[in-house]
C-alpha cells in the first residue's frame, strides 16, 4: 500500500492512460472532424475507454510473464555462480539446496565462507531490476524471442508487430498537426494536402534525428520525463476548464444533446465539472513537488 502513496507513481499511472487513449495529443479531435455531425460520440468515447482498458490488461499478461521469466531466469544463473564459488563435485548442489547447504557450510566453516566472494541472489531484486520502456521492447523481449521455438519468425512477427505499431501511432500524432493547419489556412488552399503531409512528415523526421545521435539516449530520456508527463496534465487541464467553464457547460451538454439525441447524465457533468480538473490538477501538482533530476545512469542529465 505505501507504493500507491507515492504521488509519482500516480503520475506514472497518468502519464501511461494518456498515451494509451491517446489524450491531450488531439489526435481525437481532428479524427473526430470527419464523423456525422449527428455521430452519437458518447458512446464512441465509452467504447474506446473499455476496449483500451481490455487491451492494456491483456498485453499486461505478456508483459509480465516475460519479467518473471528474465527474474527467474538471471535468479537461476546468479544461484549458478555461486555453487560454482565452492569447490564440490559436480551436481553435488542444485538450486534448491543452495540455501540449505550455505547455512550448513556457515555454520561449520564460517571464516571460509566469509572469504568466498558470494552475493545475495534474491528474485524480488530481479524483479524490482526489470528494465522498461525502449529495454522492455529490445532486450527482454528479444531474449524471452531467443528462447521460443522457431525464434527467427517469431522475431521477424515481434519486431514488424513494432514496426507498423510505431507507424500507426504516428497517423493520429500527424493528423492533430495537419487538420488544424488545414482548417486555419496556412498554406494557399491550391496547395494539395499531401504536400502539407510531407513537408510537416519531414520536419518531424528532421527532428528525431536527435534520436539517432550517440547522445540518443539521454534525449529520449528527457523526452520520455518531461516533455511527455507533466505537459500533458497540463493541456488536459486547459481543456476541460476550457469546456467545462469557458464554452459552457450548458452549451456543451446542447451540443451533445443535438448529436445524440440524450443530454449527459450527472454523473458526466460532475465528472467535467469537479471530479477531472481536481484529479489532474492534484496529479500535477503532486508531480511537480516529486519532480527528479533526469538521469542516464548515475550522472543526472
Amino acid at each position: 500500500m505505501h507504493i500507491l502513496q507515492n504521488p509519482q507513481v500516480w503520475l506514472d499511472a497518468a502519464t501511461q492512460i494518456f498515451f494509451s487513449l491517446s489524450l491531450a495529443f488531439g489526435g481525437h479531435i481532428a479524427f473526430a472532424s470527419y464523423n456525422s455531425p449527428r455521430n452519437d460520440c458518447q458512446k464512441d468515447a465509452v467504447v474506446i475507454a473499455l476496449v483500451n482498458s481490455m487491451t492494456s490488461l491483456y498485453a499486461s499478461i505478456a508483459v509480465f510473464s516475460v519479467l518473471g521469466f528474465k527474474a527467474t531466469n538471471d535468479h537461476g544463473h546468479c544461484l549458478d555462480s555461486l555453487i560454482n564459488e565452492f569447490d564440490f563435485p559436480e551436481q553435488s548442489i542444485s538450486r534448491d539446496d543452495y540455501l540449505a547447504v550455505l547455512m550448513h557450510l556457515n555454520a561449520t566453516w564460517p571464516k571460509r565462507v566469509a572469504q568466498l566472494p558470494l552475493k545475495v541472489c534474491r528474485l524480488e531484486d530481479f524483479l524490482d531490476k526489470s528494465a522498461s520502456g525502449p529495454g522492455l521492447a529490445f532486450i527482454l523481449f528479444t531474449e524471452a524471442v531467443l528462447h521460443m521455438p522457431g525464434a527467427p519468425a517469431w522475431a521477424v512477427l515481434f519486431f514488424g508487430m513494432l514496426f507498423t505499431l510505431g507507424l500507426s501511432t504516428m497517423f493520429g500524432s500527424m493528423e492533430a498537426v495537419i487538420t488544424p493547419m488545414l482548417d486555419v489556412g496556412v498554406l494557399p488552399r491550391w496547395v494539395p494536402k499531401e504536400a502539407l503531409t510531407g513537408l510537416v512528415c519531414l520536419a518531424c523526421f528532421l527532428f528525431a534525428t536527435c534520436f539517432t545521435l550517440q547522445s540518443g539516449n539521454y534525449w529520449l530520456e528527457i523526452f520520455d520525463n518531461v516533455a511527455a508527463s507533466l505537459n500533458l496534465l497540463i493541456l488536459a487541464f486547459l481543456e476541460v476548464v476550457g469546456v467545462a467553464y469557458v464554452y459552457g457547460m450548458k452549451r456543451f451538454c446542447d451540443d451533445i444533446a443535438w448529436m445524440t439525441g440524450r443530454r449527459p447524465s450527472p454523473y458526466w457533468r460532475l465528472t467535467w465539472r469537479v471530479v477531472s480538473p481536481l484529479l489532474l490538477l492534484t496529479i500535477f501538482v503532486a508531480g511537480a513537488c516529486e519532480d527528479e533530476h533526469v538521469t542516464k545512469g548515475v550522472s543526472p542529465l
